[in-house]
């Protein structure tokens, strides 16, 4: 069965825009240390806390869409700001001096990261909006899915190949001009099948509004006690409440930038330090979870309906109460969202692994013998820029193939879960041939950048099982409620796990030393066993077979 027709639209969209994304990601490392003259540390924490951040504000495009414009609108209002962040960064070579580049540079990352990250769960919901309600289940949501990481891999591709050469032959302005370019033609793409979208109204959950309405209230009080009434009307909005969440820890990242490079944002010195570092996020999240406790306690002795009155009945209530005011559907629903978001906490630490492709992996690249393929007056390098384009071939060559002759056929194996936890163990065995090559790189071995194509094959199947699967069991265990705010969780997993290699990056002397890959590697395996043990439990595999 074909596909739906608007989905075009939003597919070309979509390889547009991840050329743009990936092709200014694919030279950041080279820009901060051969034109900022940073440390390997710093342009590994800055390019991991610029896709954190990234990764982190879906949850405004998310909750923008759910609540207030509805997805369709969210996408265009947001993809505007995008393209401004890329006009942005492309005036950063043009600065004065090295801090003045610096402070282009950051800020065109933090328009960047709000534009695409805030369109990044709508457009995944958005896509999976357009498949008839009979077939939500069935084999064209998988094609679909399949066909839209697809796109993704198509314009990073070309972005990793056009984008260094551009680099090389013209400079960064251009380098970074072009994916504006780009960007703006996604957002034109997107725009033009605006009348043949299947569009889905906002509808919050009571839940949400409840607990949005209370934040807000709860703020707009405060403000008025202590800042007067003009204050509190102002900060009772949505919007402004939601911009100021946005802004500040940008803020707070370019103004500690400012006072002494990046190094401050993660390294911990001496063991005191970093044991107090521990101790306060084990103190916060106890606090965090002591507050959620308290406020699922209000909601089952309130009476409460929505997510909130199920879950605090559920926990707080014996079963007998919860039974006479909730339905066994609505029960069903919370004990299935636990499940999805414990599946998103182990995916965690596959992120961590996985960007570092724009990192630790570019830096190992650099060390290594790269392939002149110039042809005439033509100039071209294939280098560790250009070595990031193997994973999106491999992913448009193995996906469709994956998807049609090996899913089918290969029984239990084939569901979501499995597919999932086997993934992450690839992802640490990837990590074993990246600290073998590290090897002999220390050792004087002058390796060809070819025998990077190991690790990425590796890695590039643990993307499949894991990603891709990923898409699409976020969009089919979300309530209907919820598509864009469960999106949204699944991609705040790649924020938490680029938050973790920021955290061991300023541990460590060297990102892309031997030890450094090895830790990763071995994390990864160990996360990927517990995945698949817990995954099996009899609760989660009734869930796969439903």
């Amino acid at each position: 069965m074909a596909l739906p027709a608007q989905t075009k639209y939003i597919v070309g969209n979509e390889a547009c825009e991840r050329f743009s994304f990936y092709g200014m990601r694919s030279i950041l490392v080279a820009y901060m240390t051969g034109m900022l003259l940073m440390s390997k540390n710093e342009a590994t924490e800055v390019v991991h806390l610029f896709i954190a951040c990234t990764y982190l504000l879906p949850l405004l495009g998310a909750w923008l869409a759910d609540r207030f414009l509805g997805r369709y609108r969210t996408i265009i209002s947001i993809s505007l700001l995008y393209c401004l962040g890329n006009a942005v960064l492309a005036m950063a070579d043009f600065a004065g001096d090295e801090e003045a580049r610096k402070w282009v540079l950051f800020t065109g990352l933090a328009i960047i990261a709000i534009g695409a990250g805030g369109i990044k769960p709508c457009v995944s919901a958005f896509v999976g909006d357009q498949v008839p309600a009979e077939e939500k289940n069935g084999p064209t949501m998988t094609r679909l899915y399949a066909a839209f990481y697809w796109s993704i891999n198509l314009g990073s591709f070309f972005s990793f190949l056009v984008i260094p050469w551009v680099r090389q032959n013209w400079g960064y302005s251009w380098a970074f001009g072009i994916p504006g370019i780009f960007m703006a033609l996604a957002t034109l793409i997107f725009w033009l099948g605006r009348k043949k979208y299947n569009h889905v109204p906002p509808t919050q959950p009571e839940f949400l509004k409840a607990l949005f309405s209370r934040i807000f209230q709860g703020a707009g009080r405060a403000c008025e006690r202590f800042g007067g009434e003009a204050v509190a009307r102002a900060s009772s909005t949505a919007i402004g409440i939601a911009a100021f969440i946005v802004i500040a820890p940008i803020v707070v990242l370019l103004g500690k930038w400012a006072h002494g490079g990046a190094a401050q944002l993660a390294t911990l010195s001496g063991a005191g330090e970093t044991a107090a570092a521990l101790c306060g996020l084990v103190a916060l999240l106890l606090y965090i979870a002591a507050l959620l406790l308290a406020g699922l306690k209000l909601a089952a002795s309130t009476g409460m309906n929505g997510f909130l009155g199920v879950a605090g009945s559920m926990i707080f209530n014996t079963k007998e109460e919860t039974a006479a005011r909730f339905s066994e559907s609505e029960q069903r629903g919370v004990r299935n969202l636990v499940r999805v978001l414990i599946v998103f906490l182990m995916i965690i630490p596959f992120w961590s692994l996985y960007d570092q492709t724009a990192s630790t992996w570019v830096l190992q690249g650099k060390q290594m013998q790269s392939i002149d393929l110039s042809w005439g007056s033509i100039k071209f390098c294939f280098g560790a820029e250009e070595m990031q384009s193997f994973n999106p071939l491999l992913i448009m060559i193995f996906v469709p193939l994956v998807t049609l002759f090996i899913y089918p056929y290969i029984g239990r194996w084939g569901a979501p879960l499995k597919r999932m936890g086997m993934g992450i163990l690839l992802a640490g065995i990837a990590y074993g041939a990246v600290a073998a090559l590290q090897q002999r790189i220390d050792t004087g071995a002058q390796l060809s950048i070819l025998w990077q194509c190991i690790p990425y094959f590796l890695l590039t199947l643990s993307e499949i099982l894991v990603s891709t699967t990923g898409l699409e069991y976020a969009y089919t265990a979300a309530g209907k409620n919820l598509k864009s705010i469960v999106s949204s969780f699944w991609l705040l997993t790649s924020t938490l796990g680029n938050l973790l290699v920021v955290f061991l990056t300023g541990l460590v002397d060297d990102p892309a030393s031997v030890q450094a890959f090895i830790l990763y590697g071995c994390m990864s395996i160990c996360v990927g066993a517990l995945f698949l043990f817990v995954t099996s439990r009899p609760r989660f595999a009734a869930e796969e077979e439903n």
